[in-house]
């Protein structure tokens, strides 16, 4: 029962964060412990390894900046462990059209610890080559 319920929550979440909506982030934000551990992996203008709300909520908006419009729809959830250390690995599709008018799709990894109901952990794994590409598009469109 416990883990239906986490299941329904993230769904319901991700609906909110990965709708393209400006500040739909706000509502992970308020999930995470004090002291989250945030991890966006990769060697890209998007990648991070930050602790706390503030730089989580940051990071957040700098990803709207870069990327507004992007939408992230949830494919898979699969949650395990008791409340006090659950662990949530999502599946997630992420599409949206670059400031140049071109085509933006890849596909995204998270794996995120939860306790007692607060995210202290969120690491994300995206195709990172394509990201990066992506991120030089999105910077030559902004310096036309």
């Amino acid at each position: 029962m416990y883990h239906a319920i986490v299941r329904r929550k993230v769904r319901n979440l991700w609906r909110t964060v990965g709708s393209g909506d400006a500040g739909g982030y706000r509502q992970a934000v308020a999930l995470a412990a004090p002291d989250v551990h945030f991890r966006f992996v990769g060697d890209t203008p998007m990648g991070a390894d930050l602790r706390g709300r503030d730089g989580f909520a940051d990071w957040f908006e700098r990803f709207e900046r870069t990327f507004p419009g992007l939408r992230l729809t949830l494919q898979d959830i699969a949650v395990q462990g008791p409340p006090w250390n659950t662990t949530v690995v999502t599946w997630l599709r992420v599409r949206g059209t670059l400031a140049d008018g071109g085509a933006y799709e890849n596909e995204a990894m998270q794996w995120v610890r939860l306790r007692w109901g607060r995210m202290v952990e969120d690491t994300v794994l995206e195709d990172t080559l394509r990201l990066d590409r992506a991120c030089r598009r999105q910077e030559a469109a902004s310096r036309q």
